[in-house]
């Protein structure tokens, strides 16, 4: 179900609020901002640093106090990590080539910040400018609730900008604490004003430390281990509501379902496509009904999108090449499971819907918790859509029966079915879920 209040203004104090608001800490390390590292030993001004590693502390004093989750950033430039494109640029005269090699002096927390052994702070280890590049920081992040990140460090314009830039674009508020943040005094305003202007707010540490002062240390906090485990039991009726669920229909497509479609043609047995494509749209008038999200999910063969690596077995590869051309019939979606002019398509290229798609920013941006995912085939494009969507924190239903597979492959659905319901979802009936929904659009006229 769409948000229709998104456009909303908050205030500073209803975004930080510490329930769902993480404190992430960029590279506040020895090499960037203490007199004997890579910076200071080459004659760069480190004056600054006490003072904004000062007011940082006060930022973490007060985490700790509210029981923030804290995402403590360190970056490892070793050679191994590096790309020749980022290779290139620190190498440049003046650059930070060898900086923050792991291990070193440099490397380490520039004091009196430092990371403690609490349930709340973690470290992540970055190897790119941004802190959500080829590291845990969004895990941490989604597995605990967070919606806002108050993000300070070093340097401003470039690993602090990429931060929040990124955290911006996954769905999260960004609030940047300007004094605990440095770089050269002309590079760090015009970062603070981007920020601003399009990513996010600037606020100075007082601001900050005003807001949370108004709050108590002992609110319940999305890392709580007994938080956790009340979620964790959620009742199936609470799992597929309207207001934080979405039917996935994956390639639900004529070249896939259809006996005059690519599969149809060489002779597949479909025979279990009528029941699923049944189901599937018992499913979708509910979900319609009761104005649950749809997201219709369409194989896209496109040449520039094929893989380099061979997949399947190489008497496939006819067929694979002639399914779902972009125009054709076949790509359609079968008659039954039409798309309605409202309802969202992702195409894909790969089985797994998630990858290199939009389904992601989609779900995020409306806040969508749950998934009931189904579609064909069921132990290939179902189960890696499924296995990558629990992987991403979602709650995964699987109607059994508005899933197929063709006929040779019926032995690898139900071994599918049960490795998706022992580790990545709930297997149900579709009229379970269907009932549900009916249910809600009931309350709702």
């Amino acid at each position: 179900m769409i948000d229709p209040h998104k456009a909303r203004q908050r205030s500073l104090a209803e975004k930080t609020d510490p329930a769902r608001t993480a404190l992430v800490v960029v590279d506040i390390q020895n090499d960037f901002c203490h007199p004997d590292g890579f910076y200071g030993r080459r004659g760069m001004d480190v004056s600054a640093m006490p003072a904004v590693a000062s007011r940082a502390q006060a930022l973490v004093t007060e985490a700790r106090r509210l029981g923030l989750l804290i995402v403590w950033v360190q970056a490892h430039y070793d050679d191994v990590n590096l790309g020749a494109p980022m290779s290139e640029i620190l190498n440049r005269p003046g650059r930070t080539s060898g900086s923050c090699q792991a291990g070193s002096f440099g490397a380490d927390w520039f004091e009196p910040l430092r990371p403690r052994e609490a349930p709340n702070e973690v470290v992540a280890t970055k190897h790119r400018y941004s802190a959500f590049w080829d590291s845990a920081v969004d895990l941490y992040l989604r597995s605990n609730g967070i919606e806002t990140v108050v993000v300070c460090g070093v340097s401003t314009d470039v690993c602090v900008e990429s931060t929040a830039r990124d955290a911006f674009f996954r769905n999260y508020f960004v609030v940047v604490a300007a004094d605990a943040c440095s770089s050269r005094p002309a590079f760090h305003q015009a970062a603070l004003d981007a920020l601003n202007r399009v990513f996010g707010s600037v606020h100075d540490t007082t601001d900050l430390l005003q807001v949370w002062a108004k709050h108590p240390s002992d609110g319940d906090r999305g890392w709580h281990a007994a938080t956790k485990d009340t979620a964790a039991a959620m009742p199936f009726d609470a799992l597929v509501d309207p207001r934080h669920s979405a039917l996935v229909i994956v390639d639900m497509q004529n070249d896939f379902c259809h006996p005059n479609g690519v599969m149809g043609k060489a002779g597949e047995d479909l025979g279990e496509f009528p029941g699923a494509i049944a189901a599937n749209a018992e499913l979708l008038a509910a979900a319609r009904a009761a104005g649950v999200m749809v997201v219709h999910v369409q194989n896209t063969n496109l040449p520039a999108a094929r893989p380099w690596s061979a997949r399947g077995l190489v008497s496939e590869h006819d067929k694979v090449r002639r399914l779902t051309v972009p125009g054709s019939w076949g790509a359609a979606s079968v008659d039954e499971l039409a798309p309605r002019p409202s309802e969202l398509i992702v195409p894909k290229h790969r089985y797994g819907a998630f990858v290199d798609t939009r389904l992601e920013t989609l779900l995020r941006a409306n806040r969508i918790r749950s998934l009931v995912v189904t579609g064909t085939a069921t132990q290939t494009c179902v189960e890696s859509t499924v296995r990558d969507g629990q992987m991403r924190d979602y709650r995964i239903v699987v109607p059994r029966d508005a899933v197929a597979s063709r006929g040779r492959h019926r032995h690898l659905k139900a071994a599918s079915l049960e490795t998706m319901g022992l580790y990545f979802a709930e297997v149900v009936d579709s009229a379970a879920v269907a009932q549900v929904w009916w249910t809600h659009r009931q309350n709702r006229a």
